[in-house]
């Protein structure tokens, strides 16, 4: 099998990045056929010794039922993450080169052909059949027996959406919830270098969901509902998105290195966020008259 070069894994670096964007966007979406693939495809953080360890207990041509015999922690996106880009004291070109480097691309190739059968497969399924059950939410879906089921699941989604931004990519680790000292590698994606972008992905669904996929287009999103009802608070929602964005850019990549050299920015695009959430949870749930899920149905 041949080692990559550097053109070979930039390219594959760029195709993963790509990938990342897609799926970090999808976050309130993480209802219908998603929660049952989500360890798969994304659990994180990476544990590098697990994923070391399936590497080396690799065979010369790993397959779906050698992967399928491993635990979440040595697959999915992350995992894949660290084979590609590495560790500043062992970059993944030098391990890739190394005299074990073509078990480790077989190991990489292994774990892309998987996240790509299982994101084509939930792309599938929600194009067609559960979309279908959420649009027809109240007027003949199975899933939905009222207009009201399908708009709870869509907003309280959106909400959780911002508190795994909030407490579990961004409060984790500043420490926050604990008071322990920072910690980078408790942040998302932090061999790759894109913990931001990964977060400007995450929010950029939640406007999608709340403005409509076409940002250019007027609104199809629930900002219908909430402007008929009550403009000013649409205008609210609208102009913290705006700032959460503005915020979130401000802050240097890599995050990893921000989160100890730029702190308190770090801790502002955290509270912007988190501003963008109550809102949503407080006003929005309030004036559309959704149910709150249990599991954010506290603290505020």
């Amino acid at each position: 099998m041949r080692r990559p070069d550097p053109g070979a894994l930039a390219t594959a670096q760029n195709a993963w990045s790509a990938e990342r964007d897609a799926w970090s966007r999808v976050l309130p979406f993480g209802f219908g056929p998603l929660p049952p693939e989500l360890n798969a495809l994304d659990f994180w953080p990476v544990r590098v010794d697990t994923v070391e360890d399936a590497v080396a207990g690799a065979p010369d041509a790993p397959d779906a039922a050698y992967l399928g015999g491993l635990g979440v922690s040595a697959k999915g996106m992350p995992a894949l993450e660290y084979l590609l880009w590495g560790t500043e004291e062992a970059p993944a070109l030098v391990a890739l080169q190394a005299g074990d480097g073509a078990r480790r691309c077989g190991y990489a190739r292994l774990l892309a052909a998987d996240i790509a059968a299982r994101t084509d497969a939930l792309a599938t399924a929600w194009s067609g059949e559960y979309a279908d059950a959420l649009a027809t939410a109240g007027s003949g879906s199975t899933t939905y027996a009222s207009l009201k089921a399908g708009l709870d699941e869509i907003v309280n989604k959106s909400i959780d959406a911002c508190l795994t931004m909030v407490k579990g990519k961004l409060d984790n680790p500043l420490g926050n919830l604990t008071g322990a000292a920072e910690d980078p590698s408790l942040m998302e994606s932090r061999f790759s270098g894109r913990t931001r972008a990964d977060l400007q992905a995450n929010l950029e669904g939640v406007w999608a969901v709340y403005h409509g996929a076409d940002d250019g287009a007027p609104a199809a999103g629930i900002s219908v509902l909430v402007r008929e009802l009550d403009p000013a608070l649409d205008d609210r929602v609208r102009a913290q998105y705006a700032r959460a964005g503005e915020v979130l850019a401000a802050v240097p990549e890599p995050m990893t290195s921000s989160l100890l050299a730029h702190r308190t920015a770090v801790q502002l695009a955290r509270d912007e966020l988190d501003t963008l959430r109550r809102l949503l949870k407080l006003d929005v749930a309030s004036t559309l008259g959704v149910t709150l899920a249990l599991s954010d149905n506290d603290g505020d």
